[in-house]
């Protein structure tokens, strides 16, 4: 089981590295509406006065570029019109201007931030297949795991999903706090 700290709260770590998921950026950069925008804010700038370093890998960026291209083209044009995309993203200077701006959401992140890099080899790549398919996990999270797990980070994300893994969580979910 995770140890859960409430990111509502001051940052209870000091001169550690700390792994934020992608819906805690999406919360940060105003995509997402939910009130845990500021908490996560609020968590970031603690975790920071406290001497933490905030670090980010290749599949956080991508995961938030992908997903924030999302939000803005359902912005744009509805869900319903999301089998269009491949023709939009080419010559839709509305949209284009929108995922110029992610761009530089996730350029800024990786200027503040301290970027690792996981050396994944074929028998690591296995083991976070073979957790995915247990269905406790998508792939992409089991990656996450795998890289706070080996190389020691909290973690901070507002899914339920980390609850059951063996590290430092930090959350707003009420659900992860309470231990549902």
């Amino acid at each position: 089981m995770a140890r859960v700290y409430d990111a509502g709260s001051e940052c209870a770590f000091e001169s550690r590295e700390i792994l934020f998921d992608t819906n805690v950026w999406i919360s940060i950069y105003g995509n997402d509406p939910s009130r845990e925008r500021a908490v996560y804010s609020n968590f970031y700038a603690s975790a920071l006065s406290k001497g933490n370093t905030i670090v980010t890998c290749a599949n956080v960026i991508s995961e938030l570029f992908n997903r924030m291209c999302k939000i803005e083209y359902e912005l744009l044009f509805g869900g319903g019109e999301y089998h269009l995309l491949k023709s939009r993203r080419k010559s839709d200077e509305d949209y284009l201007e929108r995922v110029e701006s992610v761009r530089d959401t996730c350029l800024s992140i990786l200027e503040d931030c301290e970027l690792i890099v996981d050396t994944n080899d074929v028998e690591a790549i296995e083991l976070q297949l073979n957790e995915a398919a247990k269905g406790l996990l998508d792939f992409t999270d089991a990656a996450l795991v795998a890289s706070c797990l080996s190389n020691d980070l909290i973690f901070v994300s507002h899914d339920r999903d980390f609850v059951h893994v063996d590290f430092d969580l930090v959350s707003a979910n009420p659900r992860v706090l309470r231990g549902a």
